[in-house]
């Protein structure tokens, strides 16, 4: 088997996905992705809600989503392959006085940028979602044209798009090692021999950190824990039901297979410590969320009182990575040519991905991205990124205050 290409990516889910796409869209060269598992898009992709919101703060990021909701809706015009996506909008629930005032500030912002929203009224909001207790609720914010995408689904649709231009996707192949030669990376290094080429893009979600340390590089970022659940059918929910998010207590949630697809950003961050898991450990590895989920129900009851009676059908054990800032890291490793790392999903790994793998390409193609991302470069962090107790801290503080009010106006999904 030949084991040369112009481009190599290490790590087969949705950001290696998309990269790939991208790069066989372009005609930029011969791509092959290793990924380790039997199966692409198998660890933390699955497990993802597939949010998709509009409203950011950054530019850079505001112009990400646009990208992404062109790039979903218009995926099988182009490619034939659907990604699944659904814009029913999103409304943002408020429990107190004062987040209702952080959504007047957003409602002021998403005007200013041309995004469709409006303050819905409790009457409004239940007609909406038929199953919410609109008594418990103070308002909300309403963004029309957010959505969602099935996790999976957008993978395939990346791959076979991708594949069908020509890539190459290798699976059970574990990266053990780069080859690296007068400052310039020639290929990867596997138990199955050296996959030699110019250019490697390392894209493993929260097992990025530890393949770079192969290369020597180290990335600021924590891998936490981030779970989620299904539960089983509940009669009549709305086709155009929205994605929620109650910011008050931490949650959201949305339709999914007939039932409820539901979760929340724990205030106490249960961090994975890959670095005495190893390479080798795997997202089926963590016990199901039973306890987390049980005070994700409780904190959503209020709002949704059917989740008290509703079975959970399905537990998702998903794993996220966060840099100390809640952004991403993505970027060429310096003093390494040809070599390119993304993580620091930050619980916006799916819908990042549609920009995520168009800079990589044009980072490996031309050099520089059509969007300014210095915000995301793998040095902001200094002498600090040494520094792993505040690496960890700063990071889980990140998530942990995901919807607080202070974090309203960042870039973080919403």
């Amino acid at each position: 088997m030949k084991k040369t290409s112009d481009f190599i990516v290490v790590g087969g889910g949705i950001w290696g996905l998309s990269t790939a796409y991208h790069l066989m869209n372009r005609g930029a060269g011969s791509v092959r992705i290793l990924e380790r598992n039997s199966d692409i898009a198998s660890e933390t992709t699955p497990q993802a809600a597939g949010l998709v919101g509009q409203i950011r703060s950054s530019p850079t990021m505001s112009n990400a989503i646009r990208y992404a909701l062109d790039l979903f809706e218009h995926f099988g015009d182009r490619t034939g392959q659907d990604t699944g996506l659904r814009r029913p909008g999103s409304l943002m629930v408020a429990l107190t006085p004062e987040r209702m005032e952080a959504y007047q500030k957003l409602l002021d912002f998403a005007s200013k940028t041309g995004i469709d929203a409006s303050i819905v009224a409790a009457k409004e909001m239940k007609q909406l979602c038929p199953d919410m207790d609109e008594k418990s609720v103070e308002g909300g914010l309403f963004v029309n044209g957010d959505g969602y995408v099935d996790a999976r689904q957008c993978s395939t649709a990346y791959a076979t798009a991708a594949r069908n231009n020509g890539a190459v996707i290798d699976c059970n192949v574990a990266v053990t090692g780069f080859d690296i030669r007068n400052g310039k990376v020639r290929g990867v290094i596997t138990k199955d021999g050296t996959y030699t080429a110019d250019q490697v893009i390392v894209t493993c979600g929260p097992w990025t950190a530890k393949i770079s340390e192969l290369a020597g590089v180290k990335l600021a970022m924590q891998t936490i824990r981030h779970q989620r659940v299904r539960t089983e059918a509940v009669l009549d929910i709305p086709d155009d039901h929205p994605v929620v998010r109650v910011t008050d207590v931490s949650c959201y949630m949305r339709p999914d297979q007939d039932g409820y697809l539901y979760g929340f950003f724990e205030p106490e961050p249960h961090k994975i410590n890959l670095d005495k898991l190893g390479l080798g450990f795997r997202t089926d590895s963590i016990a199901p969320p039973h306890e987390t989920i049980k005070e994700a129900t409780k904190r959503l009851a209020p709002v949704f009182p059917v989740l008290k009676n509703l079975e959970i059908e399905e537990y998702r054990q998903g794993i996220t990575s966060f840099a100390p800032d809640g952004k991403y890291l993505i970027g060429p490793v310096p003093n390494i040519e040809g070599l390119f790392v993304a993580s620091g999903c930050a619980a916006i790994g799916i819908a990042g991905s549609a920009a995520i793998g168009l800079w990589l390409a044009e980072w490996v193609t031309e050099g520089q991205t059509s969007d300014n991302v210095e915000e995301f470069g793998l040095e902001r962090f200094g002498s600090h990124t040494e520094d792993k107790m505040w690496v960890e801290q700063e990071s889980m503080g990140c998530y942990a205050n995901y919807y607080s009010v202070q974090s309203m106006g960042s870039d973080k999904e919403k």
